[in-house]
């Protein structure tokens, strides 16, 4: 009898293509379909820390490794007496906590498949012949970008449907990602850029925020009525150049604003 979860493969252990440090890429549902309504029964593709367990790199700041400068990361933010955050430029008595604003809940899904990781239960065994004609998500949790662009040239051989989104888009050494992935848009400027350069996006939307003229909402998302499913609709495959939007969502809505930062420069 095999040792290995028939449900997971080892798709990637090796160096962070954005900070060199070591990481892996775990696929999961090959037997058993994702649990995940919005989704629907998608391959899903884990990008972790090797060496530091999910939640462990969320207080340390090693996910950096592996979201890069997502604005949904963590950060410090200072507590009035009442429990409501403050901005963390405001200064005062007030102690300190971090957030984050990341949907992902990482103690869940990351957690254990880093822990069934690290008792060797993945096979690293595998061919494209696994994910062919199965619907891919890369990256379920962490940036696509963070893994090199031959894996997922290996990954996506014969994969027909997939979706996928990188916020490393202004990183010019990591613009391979983008022939399979939207552009996370943290402001609808960046949802022009991508418009511009040809490729599609993807927006969360904070509170009292618009959606530009040409941007869709996705029809997977509650406020939709969850007309469909990722795996039904596909419009975030980056080729497709979709301009989706959805609200702030998941546990960490409440601490999503809208970055001030200059659009992206994407041509």
């Amino acid at each position: 009898m095999s040792p290995y979860n028939p449900n997971g493969l080892v798709i990637y252990d090796g160096p962070s293509m954005i900070n060199s440090e070591p990481i892996i890429m775990i696929a999961v549902g090959f037997k058993s379909k994702s649990k995940n309504a919005k989704t629907g029964g998608m391959i899903q593709t884990y990008i972790l820390l090797k060496n530091e367990s999910p939640l462990d790199a969320l207080k340390t700041g090693a996910d950096v490794a592996i979201c890069g400068g997502c604005i949904h990361r963590p950060k410090v933010v200072r507590v009035h007496h009442y429990g409501d955050d403050l901005d963390h430029a405001k200064r005062g008595n007030c102690p300190e906590k971090k957030v984050r604003s990341c949907y992902v809940q990482v103690g869940q899904a990351p957690q254990g498949i880093w822990k069934t990781f690290h008792r060797d239960r993945y096979s690293t065994e595998w061919s494209p012949e696994d994910f062919r004609d199965r619907p891919v998500r890369l990256g379920a949790y962490g940036d696509p970008a963070a893994v090199p662009v031959p894996v997922w040239d290996r990954v996506m051989r014969h994969v027909t449907q997939w979706t996928g989104y990188t916020h490393q888009s202004a990183n010019m050494k990591l613009h391979g990602v983008l022939q399979w992935c939207q552009v996370s848009a943290d402001q609808v400027g960046d949802s022009y850029s991508a418009r511009e350069a040809g490729c599609g996006s993807f927006r969360v939307l904070a509170p009292n925020e618009k959606p530009a003229s040409f941007e869709v909402l996705c029809p997977a998302s509650e406020e939709a009525g969850k007309l469909t499913t990722c795996a039904s609709c596909m419009m975030c495959s980056g080729p497709s150049g979709a301009h989706v939007y959805i609200s702030a969502h998941g546990a960490g809505k409440k601490h999503y604003s809208a970055t001030k930062r200059r659009a992206l420069q994407l041509i």
